[in-house]
Formats: structure tokens, sequence, C-alpha cells
């Protein structure tokens, strides 16, 4: 329920932006009928302007992180409301008379709208990845259509296109979810991650590999899957399969071939096969060849470039900080795991979590304000929410990549 002291716009704007479904929803009731009346008279029937409300309080839910200071949530829900009604009135070619008798439709419940805003992410994860990749862009990043069709080199009808089948198969799958109740926590969405800090306890770590990315486990056989969750929203924007294919040699050097393939992409992600040499003090990179649909790529790098370390203790070092916390993801408790916050030079620092045993099963993406351009993200669209404060800088989380299945195929493990 609405706390009783949140009344003024502005707190419970900033309510519904740290995730309180009841801030969102005493914003829609406030707003909703004043709106609806307006549609009602451009549309020209009630059951028109029901339809445009509830799409323009389903954009404004999915890209609420947008709204800036000074507030004005009606204002700003009564223009994305207006642009769909005036485009259906665009692509439908026809006109319609004001007229003072236009029949009115009932104005939904409080709990009617809690089901749809909160039901709103798992319609649209549960696209294709070709349409939750576009509607992501569109509605969670407030990327342009225009940018969306340069992002996956797609032309800007086809942007258009997938949108559109996009909102009817959300709209279709809300719907249907309220009706039925049926509310599952789909694959498509980020799981629930619970970090509890362990300010007290000391802990060191042998890594077992490079990277979860990588293949953690740098042993022939060793396959894993994870998968990379965008914010905001925490959409599933790809599945990456690493597997140990053998041991090579490539240089003169030990290495171990790691095979990685990706599904579930827009645009796709070639394979690619990445080459680790274990070191004294780690784990060297040292080639990687892409896939590429007209030629493969190569890069080598120099003995020594790259280095993962292969073990990490808690406290304050030169390459990294790193912290003890208990870690839980979705229903699997981790226990205590060693957090390594690294690479802030760059402005996208890394947070990789280790268990006990030296296996990576978390590792987190922030971005900071003064971090290079990138199409994969725009800073003022990620959540205040999930900020980062490290020597003074403020970074917001940009993806979660999440350790979802481990085996291995010899039976040394």
């Amino acid at each position: 329920m609405i706390r009783t002291e949140i009344v003024s716009e502005r707190e419970l704007v900033a309510a519904a932006q740290a995730g309180d479904l009841s801030a969102f929803n005493e914003l829609a009731k406030r707003c909703r009928a004043g709106i609806l009346n307006e549609l009602t008279g451009l549309t020209g029937n009630g059951h028109d302007a029901e339809d445009v409300i509830q799409e323009a309080l389903l954009r404004s839910y999915l890209k609420l992180s947008t709204l800036k200071e000074p507030y004005n949530f009606g204002g700003w829900v009564r223009l994305i409301a207006r642009n769909i009604a005036r485009n259906r009135l665009r692509r439908e070619q026809k006109f319609v008379q004001l007229r003072e008798d236009s029949v009115q439709s009932p104005v939904l419940s409080n709990d009617d709208v809690s089901v749809k805003t909160e039901l709103a992410l798992l319609a649209l994860s549960r696209l294709s990845s070709k349409l939750r990749e576009t509607s992501r862009l569109t509605y969670l990043s407030s990327y342009s259509q225009k940018q969306v069709a340069i992002r996956l080199g797609i032309p800007l009808g086809t942007v258009k296109r997938r949108l559109w089948e996009s909102r009817a198969k959300m709209k279709k799958e809300v719907m249907s979810m309220s009706r039925t109740g049926i509310t599952p926590e789909p694959l498509n969405t980020v799981p629930v991650i619970k970090i509890k800090e362990l300010p007290k306890v000391s802990m060191t770590i042998h890594a077992t590999g490079p990277g979860l990315y990588f293949g953690t486990i740098l042993e022939e056989g060793h396959r894993e899957t994870c998968r990379f969750f965008d914010y905001p929203g925490g959409i599933l924007t790809q599945t990456a399969l690493s597997q140990v294919v053998r041991k090579t040699k490539i240089h003169h050097r030990d290495c171990f071939e790691v095979l990685i393939e990706h599904s579930d992409c827009e645009p796709q992600i070639p394979n690619v096969l990445q080459y680790f040499a274990g070191t004294p003090d780690g784990f060297d990179w040292v080639m990687i060849v892409t896939a590429d649909e007209s030629y493969p790529q190569t890069r080598f790098f120099k003995e020594g470039e790259e280095l993962f370390p292969s073990s990490y203790s808690s406290g304050e070092w030169d390459e990294y900080s790193a912290r003890v916390v208990n870690l839980t993801i979705g229903k699997i408790n981790y226990g205590q795991c060693l957090a390594v916050f690294w690479s802030w030079e760059n402005g996208t620092p890394a947070e990789s979590f280790f268990t006990a045993s030296g296996r990576q099963v978390l590792h987190r993406r922030y971005a900071g304000q003064k971090a290079p351009e990138s199409q994969n993200y725009l800073y003022k669209d990620l959540s205040e929410e999930s900020r980062k404060v490290f020597k003074g800088k403020e970074y917001r989380l940009w993806y979660d990549t999440i350790l979802i299945e481990s085996e291995s195929t010899t039976t040394g493990e």
C-alpha cells in the first residue's frame, strides 16, 4: 500500500522510480480520468479511448526512469496518449467529430491498473529475441526508432513493424495474465538478486578461470551457460554457452581452447574461440578468433596482456577492491562470496562475485556519467536505485551476467 506520508507528485514519482508499484498506481489514478475524457473526444468513442490510455500507461511505466524533474507525470502521460491516438487516427485515415454525448468508458479500478503495470515487463520479456530487443531499446532505453534501426542494422520500416507487433503481443499477454492470475517468473527477466554485506568477515579465493563469460572452470570438457540481463528493466539480451574444447599450443604456449556460442540475441553475435594460458600469477589471454559471417577475425595478445589474477582477497588493493557478502540469486543461496570491484579507470567498472570454491556466478557491469559513448546503454536511462559510489564517483548498473548451468563432461570433476 502507498504510504500515507507520500502525497506530492514529486514524492510519488521518486517512489515509483524506486520500484513502488502502489506509488505508480496512485499517479495513474490521479491523472487517468481527465486524460480519458480528452481521449474520448479525440477518438470518438470510449472503447478506443480506453485502449489508448492503457497503452499510454503501459509505455509510461516502462519508461518511468526517463521522467526528470520538474516532474509532471500527468502532462507526460497526456502527451504520450495524444501521440498514440493521433498516430492511430492517421493510420486508419478517419475523421472524428467532436460530440458532447461521446460515450464514456468506465475507469478501471486501482487493482486492475496495478496488475497491468506489474506484468508489463513480464510481457515484454516473453517476446521473441528480435521483438524483445527492439522494444527494450525503444521503451526502456529512450533511443529513437532511427537509432534503434542503426543499432540493430535493420531498416527503419522493420523497426516500426516490430514495435507494432510487440505492442499487440504485449497487450494480449498482459490481458491474459490479468484474467488468469498466472504470473510465473520467466527466464527472460533477471532473477531476484539479494546481496547482504558481511563487513566483519575476511576472505581469500583462488579463481578457477579467467571469468564467468569465458568458461569459469578451465579444464577440458567443462561447459557452462550464462545469461545477460540489461538495464533498465533487467531484460534478457543474450545467452552464452562456454565450452572448454581442448588443450592446444599457440605460439609454443599451452592453452585452453574455449568455444563461446551465443543465442537469444538481436542482432546475432558470432561464435568465438578464445585461448587462455595459465601463468604463475593468473591467466593470460592469448588469442581470439571471431567467426564473422564473411571471414574469421583473429587477434593476438602480447604475453602478459589482459592478465587475470588467480586469487583475490578482501580489502583495498591497487588493481581491485573486494568485500565479503552473502549472495542469493533467485532460489539459489551461494553463501559467503567475494565481491571484486575492478576496472574503474575506464568509466565502466565491473563487479565479479566468486564463491568460496573460486567459481564466478555473477558479473555486474556499471557505467559512469563520464564513460565513453556506447550504443549499448544511455547513462541517463539507467536507474539511480542500483547506483554504486566508489572513490567519490557514481556508477549505475548497466547489465548482469548470471550463471545458469555448469557441468563437466570429464570424470575429473
